[in-house]
């Protein structure tokens, strides 16, 4: 990095300021982008507020949590590769060590929980699903077309009982993507250029300049793995690497934030009887209530699966393997990243999956109302739950008092 552009940052001080961070990022990825421009743009200057927005687009654009890659690309731009594994650390580490202990905990006493108790989880979750998807179709379908295609995602997934039938959906949209606005896909989108004015823009392109020999290497790594998983899967450590396999091609595929993980762990894990749906929904509800990234669920259900020996060592490997993906497509797409804003094609074929994996959010919703929905009081009480969620009372107090609403609630009807 050149000295006459450096920035007298410290790689205990990036660490030290995500993990600040992830200790008080609730709200999900909206209010993570919020704390990251104030206090990195406006607060101590590390970027230029055109730099941050480039940043955030890129990630956007990129499957995996767009928080936590919005991170990463910050301490990539500030220490290049050692700081984005730093700012990730330091962002995920708070969520992560509380999701793994929760899970340890489950996992010893999870006797001690009535049904009654886990009927009340899976309310929450289905309310806390059918928000997210609200906010998400409001925001991915602006068309007659992606609305369409958003319901025939959702219908082909909830029809078919084909092992890949999520990803084919994934596939099928970027097809349909790239037919439906094959016109404009040369179109080029106005990026701002770096100047003499801006040698913090400047820097950073440096850097990018010096790394841009090495994307290409980021890339093929991120291709291996799928190969690799597959390999191990005809091997005696099948069920391991199906384990690792899933959240890492989950994480490879699912845009437009964490909640998209839902259905494709769930069908992974619960589908296929590895764990329960109250285990499930609990760590699911559990993670609404933690700050930083929602893809810290993969610490909690890491202890579960029959990873390796020691449910702690389990729990590293899938919060591992769920970001994973996201080092490297940055690593290997950000060098890249002013000629990326140039076409248009790209943000075509992301509206189109955009739309298709509301669908199956929308399918996931469905499924779960028809399983746990058994009384009038039930939707009652989601409708509750909902309109918390709409205001602006924090997640986790909203679902905390929702819980102990519906538990005096239910209490009070048997007593009648």
């Amino acid at each position: 990095m050149d000295k006459k552009f450096a920035l007298p940052i410290s790689y205990q001080h990036l660490w030290m300021s995500f993990f600040k961070l992830g200790c008080i990022a609730f709200g999900g990825p909206a209010a993570h982008l919020v704390l990251f421009y104030r206090y990195f743009v406006q607060q101590q200057k590390w970027l230029s507020e055109n730099e941050y927005s480039h940043l955030l687009t890129l990630a956007q654009l990129l499957p995996g949590p767009t928080s936590s890659q919005v991170g990463m690309a910050i301490g990539y731009s500030l220490k290049g590769y050692q700081g984005a594994i730093v700012a990730w650390f330091g962002f995920t580490l708070p969520s992560a060590v509380v999701m793994t202990v929760i899970a340890l905990i489950g996992l010893q006493y999870a006797e001690l929980f009535s049904n009654q108790f886990f009927h009340m989880i899976q309310l929450i979750v289905i309310a806390v699903v059918a928000w997210a998807f609200w906010q998400m179709m409001r925001s991915f379908c602006q068309t007659k077309s992606q609305y369409l295609l958003m319901l025939c995602a959702g219908f082909f997934v909830y029809f078919t009982t084909t092992a890949f039938n999520q990803i084919l959906v994934i596939l099928f949209a970027a097809l349909i993507g790239l037919f439906l606005y094959r016109k404009n896909c040369f179109q080029t989108r106005q990026a701002s250029v770096p100047t003499a004015a801006n040698p913090i823009d400047l820097k950073h392109q440096n850097l990018y300049f010096r790394t841009l020999k090495w994307s290409w290497l980021w890339l093929v790594a991120f291709i291996s793995p799928f190969l690799i998983f597959h390999l191990c899967e005809i091997t005696r450590h099948a069920t391991s690497c199906y384990s690792l396999e899933s959240f890492y091609r989950t994480a490879s595929l699912v845009f437009g934030g964490g909640h998209i993980i839902l259905p494709f762990l769930h069908q992974d894990f619960v589908q296929n009887g590895m764990i329960s749906n109250e285990t499930f929904d609990l760590g699911y509800a559990v993670a609404q209530l933690m700050p930083g990234p929602l893809f810290s669920f993969a610490s909690y259900l890491g202890p579960f699966l029959p990873i390796s020996s020691s449910n702690v060592i389990n729990a590293i490997l899938a919060t591992v393997a769920v970001f994973l993906p996201s080092f490297f497509l940055l690593f290997g797409l950000l060098p890249y990243w002013s000629k990326l804003m140039n076409y248009s094609i790209i943000f075509n074929v992301i509206k189109a999956v955009n739309a298709a994996v509301v669908g199956l959010l929308l399918c996931l919703l469905i499924q779960m109302g028809q399983k746990y929905i058994l009384q009038a009081v039930d939707v009652l009480f989601i409708v509750f739950v909902i309109v918390l969620l709409r205001s602006k009372i924090p997640v986790w107090v909203s679902l905390m008092v929702s819980f102990a609403v519906y538990f005096g609630l239910l209490n009070i009807l048997n007593t009648l």
